[in-house]
């Protein structure tokens, strides 16, 4: 056997490398196994072939460990047909979402600011008396699917716009509309970190931009529909994207500590002396995962719906006993949001009403389940004009 002979079978791996990848909800690392042709730094096939879409995942810090060796066999002439073979190993990481820029965000808040309603002359009916509820669910700003937070501040906007046309609609066809309520069902900031694995690497916007944008757009709206009635209400419910001092996913101080009690108690401030919003009345909880009311002589449960386990009517049985003890009233509806769709149950003894989300949808629900829901603003009248309690319900 001559010298060259022993340097190719030298160079014959003792077994064939396998292809492997091992994933997390970061990333992960992988090994190519035996190429038969070198990569030239596009790794999408690479990618795909584990099952991991490239548009979300990426290979960590540009570095690759590769390896490079010749294999051969002896042919029937007595030759040896020698062939390079490559494999590829290296880290890959979640793509990240970068942050919009505080100049972008000001711009956004600029335009917000600037926004108006049209304006247009009010009719009132001598009908039995209702009040317009208003439910803001699941804005979830921050958040970067579905357009992001510009596509979130259009299609939020067009519903404080559509909800003064759909007021002076009611009140056209003789509704006759004593009040209104705003209510804030939650998940108002999609929150930073500690919801599910790839949130930290999905927000657009950090904690304090999240609540600088939702604090202008809580004032913007309700000074919109402040100027359709005398009397108004705003009501606020804890929720779980809105947990402060998380730790491994759990809060780690009390419910107070909350973007729904914050931020009701920072726009009550913010308003105090405003002509337009004097006699609005504030329902903003501490801990109180369930918040009430009496809307035009109907009893109402509001809560964000994350503490909901078990069976929905379980729960909001379980919850309407608790109510009636502690207040002396039982609630006719009951309110929640968390879910991201619509749902209207009539129970009998109560109706539950869920609202639907207006944030851009979640990928990973729909490429999961094969579901998802339209978003929009959910709005119905309150009283006992109906035998229901509620009537002309329309999401916005």
């Amino acid at each position: 056997m001559t010298l060259a002979e022993d340097i190719a079978n030298a160079q014959i791996p003792k077994e064939e490398k396998k292809a492997w990848a091992t994933v997390t909800p970061e990333g992960g690392e992988f090994e190519t196994g035996n190429l038969a042709e070198p990569l030239t730094g596009d790794w999408t096939a690479v990618l795909r072939g584990f099952g991991l879409d490239p548009d979300v995942f990426e290979v960590a810090d540009d570095t690759v460990r590769m390896s490079k060796w010749q294999t051969s066999k002896r042919l029937e002439n007595g030759d040896r047909d020698l062939q390079w073979l490559y494999s590829y190993k290296a880290r890959f990481r979640r793509r990240t979402v970068p942050i919009l820029a505080d100049a972008e965000l000001d711009a956004l808040r600029v335009k917000v600011g600037k926004w108006k309603p049209a304006t247009t002359k009010i009719k009132v009916s001598d009908e039995i008396p209702s009040t317009f509820v208003v439910c803001w669910a699941d804005w979830q700003l921050g958040k970067s699917a579905g357009g992001g937070v510009d596509a979130t501040v259009k299609r939020i906007l067009q519903g404080f716009a559509k909800t003064v046309e759909r007021i002076i609609e009611l009140r056209k066809i003789g509704r006759n509309i004593e009040g209104i309520a705003v209510v804030n069902m939650g998940d108002p900031t999609e929150g930073c970190d500690g919801n599910y694995a790839s949130q930290l690497f999905t927000v657009e916007l950090n904690l304090r931009q999240q609540l600088l944008l939702a604090g202008d757009l809580w004032c913007k709206g309700i000074i919109t529909v402040s100027q359709l009635s005398e009397m108004l209400e705003f009501i606020s419910v804890p929720c779980n994207h809105g947990e402060w001092m998380r730790r491994n996913g759990k809060q780690v101080t009390g419910d107070s500590d909350n973007v729904g009690g914050f931020l009701g108690d920072m726009i009550q401030r913010i308003l105090a002396g405003n002509p337009l919003t004097e006699h609005m009345e504030w329902r903003i909880p501490d801990d109180e995962m369930t918040v009430t009311s009496v809307l035009s002589g109907v009893k109402v449960a509001f809560a964000h719906g994350h503490k909901l386990t078990g069976k929905p009517l379980e729960w909001l049985r379980g919850q309407s006993i608790r109510i009636l003890r502690e207040e002396g009233r039982e609630p006719d509806l009951w309110v929640t949001a968390h879910f991201h769709h619509l749902s209207v149950i009539d129970y009998g003894a109560f109706t539950a009403i869920q609202c639907p989300s207006n944030d851009g949808g979640s990928k990973w629900f729909e490429d999961t389940t094969g579901k998802w829901s339209t978003a929009g603003t959910l709005t119905f009248l309150v009283g006992k004009h109906d035998i229901r309690n509620w009537s002309d319900m329309q999401v916005l």
